[in-house]
């Protein structure tokens, strides 16, 4: 496999504290990669400092080969990297469509392609039929996708999702997933979750953080056989949960 982005030693440190404190972290081309961990534990400081949305106190962030600690977030979006926040951030008083073609827009792509990119990412999340639609007149699941859909949008070689189930019902769970694994055919993707059954659906490696340290990283057998890992955050999950 080719690696497509790796960190050394990169640190967030607000005040005395190290969000994250020296973390090495290596993302291959074409996982579904989960991050995993209790809360607090720095997994959305650190995704935040993949995309530029927070700078490294130290440390070095690469991305298919090239430095990009010192890039701003605008730029890493153009270079290939998209990212959904753990809240949604959809422009409510718009309709859909413009959403999507909003995030099309910020692609590094040609302009006159991006009404068609808007669509397709739509009819990929199943949300055509609401593009006419006023965004925040979505059910919240509907609002969940749509943000999904604008980071496809973007057409990026890594998409980052923070906590993309939260609030989503069983039925919207299942039909994530189905267009996780579908988006997956041409974008890797890194995701913040929760829910053990989503992840161990569908990461192929998960990486473990606790207190700002990456605890521990390997295949789902592999994190659920680790002692470790199991007396920082997984002995704390119902097993039904992690099943």
């Amino acid at each position: 496999m080719t690696t497509l982005l790796t960190t050394r030693q990169l640190v967030k440190r607000f005040g005395g504290l190290n969000a994250v404190a020296g973390v090495d972290f290596t993302l291959e081309k074409g996982e579904i990669h989960a991050l995993i961990g209790p809360n607090g534990a720095g997994k959305t400081t650190f995704v935040s400092l993949l995309c530029g949305r927070l700078e490294a106190t130290e440390g070095s962030i690469f991305f298919k080969g090239k430095e990009i600690t010192e890039m701003p977030a605008w730029k890493r979006v153009r270079a290939g990297i998209a990212y959904t926040f753990q809240i949604t951030s959809i422009y409510s008083n718009l309709t859909v469509f413009q959403n999507a073609a909003i995030a099309a827009q910020h692609a590094n792509k040609p302009a006159d392609d991006a009404e068609q990119r808007a669509k397709t990412a739509l009819e990929k999340v199943g949300l055509a039929a609401y593009a006419s639609h006023e965004a925040g007149s979505l059910a919240y699941g509907h609002q969940r996708v749509l943000e999904v859909a604008m980071g496809i949008a973007l057409e990026p070689e890594l998409l980052i999702l923070d906590e993309p189930t939260q609030g989503l019902s069983d039925l919207e769970i299942e039909q994530f997933c189905g267009l996780i694994r579908e988006i997956n055919q041409q974008t890797t993707v890194l995701l913040i979750e929760h829910n053990m059954q989503v992840v161990m659906s569908l990461a192929r490696q998960i990486s473990v953080m606790d207190q700002g340290l990456l605890l521990a990283q390997g295949t789902p057998d592999e994190i659920q056989a680790n002692a470790a890992v199991q007396s920082a955050y997984l002995g704390t999950i119902d097993e039904e949960n992690v099943a």
